[in-house]
């Protein structure tokens, strides 16, 4: 199953991956040609503006106003430094009767080729062309017929135009921006197997914690059904023995009814620590948050724990700093002290000794229970608090433990914002540290 997942997030993690990189070098190559023509139209529009102030070109009816003619570029290009010249910039004027004027000397330049190249172009807005195997930008600036410019063409020659235009070669440009297409093509095309690695990488790493938390869910699944048959197989060979002596008295079979009522209570604790659990991981569960004073929490768990400890001879110790309030939730701290004493008093032999101590330090309430029961193997120590893990599963199922206790009492402290850890000797006993929050006063 999580082949076939893994192997569709791939997909769809490299396909994103790859729509990513292409969108970007889109963004890029867009980027890139729109400046480096704007940067060429507007010496273009330079060069016109030059070429106007230079053969005095008139303007008889636009006199009264600053521009000499409207370009989008011309107010950008007044706050640029004029630059020393431009050689690749060509500026020629077509008259009334649709001759190209080209300023002189320019004997090398065919009037023939300049037609050709400016025919059928549009005027007022930057174009490109491709003649001859070469790139051209151009520029032209038409005006109407009551307002053609009069250009002085040789030393008295004066004569009306109807358009200026500004042409430059673009080879480079071009050749460049083909360059930078080429390489994101390559640079996607070669990096498409990095994409893939990528989006398989990303991939394993999010299932990492679905896989994990699969894996506990199935665990959990399985020991919750291994827990609830054995007692579930107790109450019905019991139940079956009981209907093959239908004539014995309640007196005969109080044993066998017994067995029923311990293994009915067994399933229904354990039933409700499953939903425990089960509302604790969806969060259904609503914490009571408020000050409780920790002794007197204490005292009443105590003292419902001690006729269990005397009548196996456990002496309780405590030793409280007085007074000692902690934020919380009174029933879910009840329950943590309840899991960590019962477990004292269950794995402490006979005439051991639990002790309980708490204080205030560093803003903080510790908390300490202490026994000296068979304490806990260092192999085991890091597994503790998983649901249904028991060391020794034998000494647990016979003292009735299913190992969610302490899983329970993990879940608490998460929820206070606490920690909680153990220090144990195998033989000697177990050292249980809790760290609280203190209740502030206002």
């Amino acid at each position: 199953m999580f082949r076939k997942v893994m192997l569709k997030l791939t997909v769809l993690n490299s396909a994103v991956l790859l729509i990513v990189f292409i969108i970007y070098g889109i963004v890029i190559y867009i980027y890139i040609d729109n400046n480096l023509f704007k940067d060429i139209d507007s010496s273009m529009v330079e060069a016109i503006t030059d070429f106007s102030d230079y053969n005095k070109v008139i303007f008889p009816q636009l006199q009264l106003q600053n521009d000499k003619f409207k370009s989008p570029y011309l107010e950008e290009q007044r706050r640029k430094p004029h630059p020393l010249f431009d050689l690749r910039i060509l500026v020629v004027a077509e008259d009334v009767d649709g001759r190209i004027l080209i300023p002189e000397p320019n004997e090398k330049i065919n009037i023939e080729d300049i037609t050709t190249l400016l025919a059928n172009t549009s005027d007022g807005s930057p174009q490109s062309k491709t003649i001859n195997g070469h790139d051209y930008r151009i520029l032209s600036i038409s005006y109407p017929a009551d307002r053609y410019p009069t250009v002085r063409v040789g030393k008295a020659k004066i004569i009306a135009a109807k358009k200026i235009i500004a042409i430059t070669v673009v080879d480079p440009e071009i050749s460049m921006i083909n360059r930078l297409m080429v390489i994101i093509m390559a640079g996607t095309a070669s990096g498409f197997f990095v994409i893939i690695w990528a989006g398989h990488y990303l991939a394993r790493r999010a299932l990492v914690p679905i896989k994990a938390s699969w894996d506990k869910q199935q665990q959990f699944v399985t020991d919750a059904s291994h827990e609830l048959r054995t007692p579930i197989a107790v109450i019905k060979t019991n139940t079956e023995l009981l209907l093959h002596h239908p004539e014995h008295i309640i007196e005969e079979e109080s044993v066998r009814i017994a067995g029923i009522l311990k293994e009915s209570t067994r399933m229904g604790n354990l039933v409700a620590t499953l939903l425990t659990l089960a509302r604790a991981d969806s969060n259904q569960i609503e914490m009571n948050f408020r000050g409780v004073l920790l002794p007197d929490l204490l005292h009443d768990i105590i003292e419902q724990i001690q006729p269990i400890a005397e009548m196996k001879g456990i002496h309780i110790y405590t030793e409280f700093d007085p007074q000692i309030e902690v934020r919380g939730d009174r029933e879910r701290l009840y329950q943590l002290f309840v899991i960590l004493l019962d477990n004292a008093v269950k794995y402490t032999p006979a005439k051991g000794h639990i002790t309980i101590t708490s204080h205030i330090n560093k803003g903080s309430v510790h908390v300490s229970v202490q026994d000296t029961g068979i304490g806990i193997s260092k192999e085991d120590i890091p597994f503790i608090f998983e649901r249904f893990y028991r060391g020794d599963k034998v000494r647990s199922c016979d003292d009735g433990g299913s190992g969610l206790g302490l899983a329970i009492a993990k879940w608490i402290i998460d929820k206070h914002r606490g920690k909680i850890r153990v220090d144990s000797i195998k033989g000697e006993g177990t050292k249980f540290y809790l760290q609280l929050p203190l209740e502030k006063k206002v």
